[in-house]
């Protein structure tokens, strides 16, 4: 079962729709649609915990509601969690901002995926995967990083071999 929100003033709460204070969590199989990268997803959370009211069955979504649904399609689309992002860049030794000039990202979107602000795009999800498992893509980025023109170093290792 889903678990309550961490830091929220206690139950019940006034209801938004009807104004009686009838707000309790309700653990209920919650069916939703979430558009991300372009394509919509319908995803089942089964035994979610919604605050709701008793009385008109309003169902009152907050902050921590949003992050558990961002949480099930992180899962339902097999992206890394922040928190996976977040100790992967903590075992290279690497700081954000090394990573994020690295993958040719703004450090303020880097910020962004590892608070679960933002949903990384499943192409940008296989790119921290390659990054983060095989140096040699960490070595390849690096050196591209570092030239002006980001398809020479490339090309050069190509021809190399």
């Amino acid at each position: 079962m889903s678990e309550p929100p961490k830091k929220s003033k206690p139950f019940p709460w006034r209801c938004p729709h009807c104004g009686k204070k009838e707000v309790e969590p309700l653990a209920t199989d919650y069916e939703t649609q979430v558009k991300h990268d372009g394509r919509l997803y319908s995803m089942l959370i089964e035994k979610f915990l919604i605050p709701t009211c008793r009385h008109c069955g309003e169902k009152v979504f907050s902050v921590a509601e949003d992050e558990r649904i961002c949480d099930a399609l992180r899962q339902k689309l097999n992206l890394l969690a922040p928190d996976q992002i977040r100790s992967r860049i903590r075992e290279l030794g690497l700081s954000q901002k090394e990573v994020a000039s690295q993958l040719n990202i703004a450090e303020e979107t880097l910020s962004r995926w590892v608070t679960g602000a933002m949903i990384q795009s499943k192409a940008m999800d296989t790119l921290l995967r390659l990054y983060f498992d095989i140096p040699q893509v960490r070595s390849s980025l690096a050196v591209m990083q570092q030239e002006t023109d980001f398809g020479v170093p490339m090309v050069r290792q190509i021809e190399n071999q």
